[in-house]
């Protein structure tokens, strides 16, 4: 039986398409190659176990309603539509290259739009392939987005994505795209953003950027955030798909469900499986009281 509570849900937030131009393997450029693709993806999602994906191709959002529709169609083993609430939950994204300089996922809410889709993009001052192109546009950096904050403020400037997106910056061991380079202490420390992701595992970090992360240099602002493992999968094969996963408690799979979640990082993220009590409280009931009256309430397991 199902229920309206928050549960765990496994999940893969920088995944690619095709269209991106480092993609191995067999590409997908007409409607019915996309379709094809689209369901080979849903099926290597569920046999890895995953509930939930991001849609991360660089600046660019035109596989993702394929991918959705594939996932809108799934079905049981006999053949039978699955429930809304059983399908594999598909957040549309976008992976971004800034001038701050960083890289960063955007992610939006689950059910966002998809007509709404191409105004995303437009929104960052992206000129997009035409979605005929076997590839997205060469990538070209937003230099008008210096800080994170600004891409918050250019982001909130439009009422149909107010609130309904959230963006995770890069913050790995190494490299030139990350947050937690030397010298990125303001940027960092002054950031709207209460996560952030890495390529692979988390096991990548050494013992500085740990502190970092949990709020343990001042230099940085003691600010503590939630960190996303992510595949980075871009092969038909699928072989990335899934190898590096995070676990995340919500109710409904929205950008404000991502926040919370991350301020709740110990509660509701989890890099390891979580383990479930044995023992649980499933339902209460308060048979009289001056406040609440009569009650009963079902809890779910989680």
């Amino acid at each position: 039986m199902s229920d309206n509570g928050a549960h765990f849900h496994k999940c893969d937030f920088q995944v690619h398409t095709p269209r991106d131009l480092n993609w191995e393997g067999g590409g997908a450029v007409t409607d019915g190659e996309r379709s094809e693709y689209a369901q080979e993806f849903v099926e290597a999602c569920r046999d890895k176990g995953l509930d939930a994906v991001a849609i991360t191709d660089h600046h660019d959002l035109c596989l993702f309603k394929y991918i959705k529709r594939a996932a809108e169609q799934e079905t049981d083993d006999t053949g039978h539509p699955l429930p809304p609430e059983r399908r594999l939950t598909v957040f549309p994204g976008m992976e971004l290259t800034l001038a701050v300089p960083c890289q960063a996922l955007l992610i939006l809410d689950a059910d966002f739009p998809v007509d709404l889709l191409p105004q995303v993009v437009l929104a960052l001052s992206v000129t997009p392939a035409p979605d005929e192109d076997a590839k997205h546009a060469q990538i070209q950096r937003l230099e008008h987005i210096k800080t994170l904050q600004d891409l918050y403020d250019e982001l909130n400037k439009r009422e149909f994505l107010r609130d309904r997106f959230i963006v995770f910056p890069h913050v790995g061991e190494s490299g030139t795209s990350t947050m937690l380079r030397s010298g990125f202490q303001a940027q960092y420390k002054n950031m709207p953003c209460v996560g952030g992701f890495v390529d692979g595992s988390v096991t990548q970090h050494g013992k500085g950027n740990t502190g970092i992360l949990n709020g343990k240099n001042k230099a940085y602002g003691n600010k503590a955030i939630a960190v996303f493992q992510t595949s980075d999968n871009r092969t038909r094969d699928f072989s990335d798909l899934g190898a590096h996963i995070t676990w995340v408690k919500w109710a409904r799979p929205t950008a404000e469900a991502l926040r919370q979640a991350c301020l709740a990082r110990f509660s509701r993220i989890s890099l390891t499986e979580p383990r479930l009590p044995s023992i649980q409280i499933t339902r209460i009931e308060v048979s009289n009281s001056k406040f609440l009256g009569p009650i009963v309430l079902d809890l779910n397991p989680q």
